[in-house]
């Protein structure tokens, strides 16, 4: 009787244990959930930029959490597009650090999330006039400064407490005609960037040195009309969206050269300038801001490009700047006309609305999900 007993208390202990296990394993869960889950947006107010945080919920809605001053000036509501870029809004890879331009008074802000707080920790001058893009590796940071005589980049190293330092002699001069130049990416292993100059039909290429200083840019003609949004998928293939209503891709030769895979592959839509790549680098999603809507395409072990769907999503209004969860489950689209962000829930290519936060200011440019 007595072992029966013992017994019985070892099975009731047992399933207790794992109860209380399953319980803080679930807690534990919810408060991943609670603390890492946030989407930025850019005001691009003027004269106070800021930024907007919100928090992700896992149905992916969005609940607003605090404003933050930038310290610097947007250019204000210039229409659907104000800042004619990509990445304007840049999170590092854990999340703790968030860069963003202040196009109308020529300076960079970097902010810190600290216990789900987002401050303010440095601001800089770009060392230019109206950056627009920023690209952001490991500590090395390369800002786009897209007018003024001479459009050029800047480099900066950017320290774990948020602050940025200028590096000498990472000043680099971009060719004739690059005014207005629309984006700024490095390679993912760091060794080069890439800059999208829509104005000329070009894309940019400038090596990196390991001690972050950029060479001089070499331009190689882009496979489609006005190259605008950069991003990198699997084995360093370089995915291009362009305004003229298409999206290539291209690989590296023996001389760092851009060659063509898939070469202006259209999406039959109108001013198709802004790309995000999911997390597996499988598929990307365009916005159409002429068309109101979003194209889905499928990228191929090679880097080849297909169209899924031309029209993913209809959006309405003007749709800019995108960002996917970290998970890839959902796509948050700016619509800067409108004054609102789209939600978009994402499954292989195919987009289903969830929702939409209005009553932001028709300024915005700019996003980053977690």
């Amino acid at each position: 009787m007595r072992q029966k007993h013992h017994s019985l208390r070892i099975i009731v202990f047992s399933v207790l244990a794992l109860v209380t296990a399953m319980g803080l394993c679930s807690l534990q869960a919810n408060a991943d959930d609670r603390d890492d889950n946030f989407v930025y947006v850019m005001t691009n107010k003027k004269p106070h930029n800021s930024i907007i945080q919100f928090r992700r919920a896992n149905d992916g809605s969005l609940t607003w959490v605090r404003e933050v001053a930038t310290g610097g000036s947007g250019t204000g509501a210039t229409g659907v597009d104000p800042l004619g870029s990509q990445d304007s809004l840049v999170l590092s890879g854990d999340g703790h650090l968030l860069l963003a331009v202040n196009a109308g008074s020529s300076d960079v802000s970097v902010f810190k999330v600290i216990h789900d707080r987002l401050t303010l920790r440095d601001k800089v001058s770009s060392r230019g006039v109206f950056p627009n893009s920023v690209a952001l590796f490991g500590d090395l940071v390369y800002v786009l400064n897209a007018k003024g005589s001479t459009p050029h980049i800047n480099g900066f190293r950017l320290d774990p407490d948020g602050f940025l330092h200028p590096i000498e002699g990472a000043r680099v001069d971009l060719p004739p005609g690059s005014a207005g130049a629309n984006d700024i990416r490095f390679a993912d292993d760091g060794t080069k960037l890439l800059i999208s100059v829509s104005g000329t039909n070009q894309i940019l290429v400038l090596e990196v040195a390991d001690n972050g200083v950029a060479g001089p840019a070499s331009s190689n003609a882009s496979a489609g009309g006005a190259p605008f949004g950069i991003r990198f998928g699997r084995n360093g293939i370089a995915v291009v969206s362009e305004a003229a209503g298409s999206v290539s891709s291209y690989s590296f030769n023996s001389m760092d050269a851009l060659e063509v895979i898939s070469g202006a592959v259209t999406d039959t839509q109108q001013a198709s300038c802004w790309i995000s790549l999911d997390r597996s680098d499988r598929y990307a999603y365009v916005s159409n801001t002429g068309s109101g809507t979003i194209s889905s395409y499928q990228i191929g072990g090679a880097g080849d490009l297909t169209l899924i769907n031309a029209i993913a999503a209809n959006t309405g209004g003007a749709p800019i700047d995108s960002s996917l969860s970290r998970d890839s489950k959902f796509i948050y689209v700016v619509d800067s006309a409108m004054g609102r962000i789209v939600i978009l829930r994402v499954n292989a290519g195919t987009l289903s609305s969830i929702g939409t936060v209005s009553s932001l200011p028709t300024s915005i440019q700019g996003i980053a999900a977690q």
